[in-house]
C-alpha cells in the first residue's frame, strides 16, 4: 500500500513540475514524509523523476531558451552548492525552511495583490550578474532544502519571460542540475533496491502524466501562468513554514 501511495505521489509532483515548470519537490516531499516514507528514498526519487520530467520539456521547449542564461544559471547553481552543503551542516534547516517560507508568502502574496489590482509588477533585470545570482541562490536552496527551483521561477517573474520561456529555462536549468544532482545522489548512497523498484514501476506511469500534463499546460497563457506561480509560490511558502 505504501508503495502505491509514493507512486501516486510522484506522479502528483510530476504534473506539478510539467504544468508549471516547479514544485514537483515542494509537492511531493511533504506528502511522502506525511506517510513515513525513508527521507533519502524520498529525495532520490523525486530527483531522478524530476530530470525525467525535465529532459522531454526541454527538448519540446529548446527554441525558446535563451542558452547563455542557461549557462550562467547553472554555473551560478555549482558555485552556490557548497554553501547550501554548509547551511545544512553548520545551521538549521528549520530557520531556513522559515525564512525561505516568510520570503514567498510575503514576494506570492504582494504579486497577487498587485495583479488583481491591474497594477502587474514591472521590474526588469537587465544585467547578466543576475543570472549568476538566482543561479547561486538556486545551487544553495537546491543542496539545503531540495528547492532550486523557486529561486528561477522567482527570477522568472522579475524578468516577465513568456510562458514559453518560462517553462523552457526552467526545464533546462533543472535538467544540467538534475544531471549533478542525481550523480551526487548516487554516489552519496541514497539509491538502494526500493528506489529502483519504485522508479521502475513509475516510469511508464510517468510517460503517460507528462503526456496529459502537457496537454494542459498548452492551454495556459502567460498571464494565467504568471498569477498561479505567484499563488503556487505562496502556497509553498505556507507549507514550508508548517513543515518547519
Amino acid at each position: 500500500m505504501t508503495e502505491i501511495l509514493v507512486i501516486l505521489i510522484i506522479l502528483f509532483g510530476a504534473f506539478i513540475r510539467t504544468v508549471f515548470g516547479f514544485g514537483d519537490a515542494l509537492a511531493a516531499m511533504p506528502l511522502l514524509a506525511l506517510i513515513a516514507f525513508d527521507t533519502q528514498s524520498a529525495t532520490a526519487l523525486i530527483g531522478i523523476t524530476s530530470l525525467c520530467v525535465a529532459i522531454p520539456a526541454t527538448i519540446e521547449y529548446r527554441h525558446d531558451i535563451n542558452w547563455k542564461v542557461i549557462i550562467r544559471l547553472v554555473l551560478g547553481s555549482i558555485l552556490g552548492i557548497p554553501m547550501g552543503i554548509a547551511l545544512v551542516k553548520f545551521s538549521s534547516t528549520q530557520t531556513i525552511a522559515r525564512v525561505l517560507g516568510i520570503f514567498l508568502i510575503i514576494y506570492g502574496s504582494y504579486n497577487l495583490f498587485k495583479i488583481f489590482r491591474g497594477k502587474a509588477t514591472h521590474l526588469r533585470l537587465h544585467s547578466h550578474w543576475f543570472d549568476y545570482l538566482f543561479g547561486w541562490i538556486s545551487g544553495v536552496l537546491g543542496s539545503a532544502y531540495n528547492s532550486h527551483g523557486v529561486a528561477v521561477a522567482v527570477y522568472g517573474t522579475l524578468k516577465n519571460w513568456t510562458a514559453k520561456e518560462f517553462r523552457g529555462i526552467l526545464q533546462a536549468h533543472f535538467t544540467f542540475t538534475g544531471i549533478i544532482v542525481v550523480s551526487s545522489q548516487m554516489a552519496s548512497g541514497f539509491w538502494n533496491l526500493e528506489v529502483v523498484k519504485i522508479f521502475l514501476i513509475s516510469l511508464p506511469l510517468l510517460a503517460v502524466i507528462i503526456w496529459l500534463s502537457n496537454l494542459v499546460s498548452r492551454k495556459i497563457n502567460t498571464a494565467t501562468l504568471v498569477k498561479y506561480v505567484y499563488g503556487m509560490l505562496f502556497l509553498f511558502g505556507v507549507m514550508l513554514l508548517i513543515k518547519a
